[in-house]
């Protein structure tokens, strides 16, 4: 095995997808400023909300997730609302489809968690209790998205941190987790690795409906790697479809972090995270069963 080899074509396989997901994390930067969908909560509330959500959270960005997990925290949102919210955001997916050559996959992926997304919120909120009044609270970007951003509205070169520095630094980091995927894959799986392609093929087909259930798991991993680790496998032929609807699904990147602070809610948030998976486990079960069958 030349693992040189494996490692120059995963490295150029990869590094074509760099200027795209640039340009994409330039446009979401740009997108989370300038709408107030990630700073104003109002847009959270009233019986329409998970399907505002749910259109809002398909827009690969950070924002929302958080921004939704404080105010169901605050009690001002309903947990179906919160759900509509986690389930339709993808936080690096869609960045890595785009800048692949699986980019039309976006298309089914949207409908589906878009779907799934408003359907849950609504039954969710119908069971659950009526929400509290909004308080009229603006959320700070800075404040929503502390996880990357470092104080980056401030200073004189204040633009060239916003829309260059970290955008860039978003790119390069979902380029190193797709190239270490990539790499991970070929070691093991490409023609020539230690497992094989075909010892590869003949494993997935035998695991297939259990993948959506692990996949999903590893979407429950509050951090934007997971995403970019479930994305990478699918376009480099390690997972199904389904496996990457489960683990995105279940995904609802920094979101979940921000509502598990509150220690003093564990059960609450323990029924969340389960229904997340479960939700997710069982959608790419389905979508895997199906595209078998068809």
């Amino acid at each position: 095995m030349d693992v040189w080899h494996i490692f120059v074509h995963s490295f150029k396989d990869c590094v074509f997808m760099l200027p795209i997901m640039l340009l994409t994390y330039i446009f979401i930067e740009f997108l989370e400023r300038k709408t107030s969908f990630a700073t104003n909560g109002k847009h959270l509330t009233g019986k329409g909300a998970p399907v505002v959500g749910s259109l809002v959270g398909t827009i690969p960005q950070c924002g929302v997730s958080v921004m939704s997990a404080k105010l169901f925290d605050k009690g001002i949102i309903g947990i179906g609302t919160l759900l509509s919210v986690f389930i339709s955001t993808s936080d690096e997916a869609f960045t890595i489809l785009l800048a692949s050559d699986k980019r039309l996959a976006i298309i089914p992926l949207i409908i589906i968690k878009l779907v799934l997304a408003i359907g849950v919120g609504l039954l969710f909120n119908l069971i659950a209790s009526k929400n509290k009044e909004f308080s009229g609270e603006v959320f700070e970007h800075e404040s929503i998205c502390a996880h990357c951003h470092d104080d980056v509205a401030s200073g004189n070169n204040a633009w060239v941190k916003m829309y260059v520095t970290v955008p860039l630094f978003h790119a390069l980091q979902t380029f190193l987790y797709v190239f270490a995927v990539t790499f991970f894959f070929g070691i093991f799986f490409s023609e020539n690795g230690l497992i094989g392609e075909e010892k590869f093929a003949g494993y997935l087909s035998s695991v297939k409906y259990a993948e959506s259930f692990i996949t999903a798991l590893i979407g429950l991993i509050p951090n934007c790697a997971s995403s970019a680790i479930i994305t990478g496998a699918y376009v480099s032929g390690g997972i199904s479809f389904g496996s990457l609807v489960a683990g995105l699904i279940s995904n609802a990147g920094i979101g979940l972090a921000v509502l598990f602070k509150n220690t003093k809610e564990i059960k609450r948030n323990l029924f969340i995270l389960i229904t997340l998976y479960l939700i997710g486990a069982f959608t790419g079960l389905f979508i895997t069963v199906v595209l078998s069958v068809i």
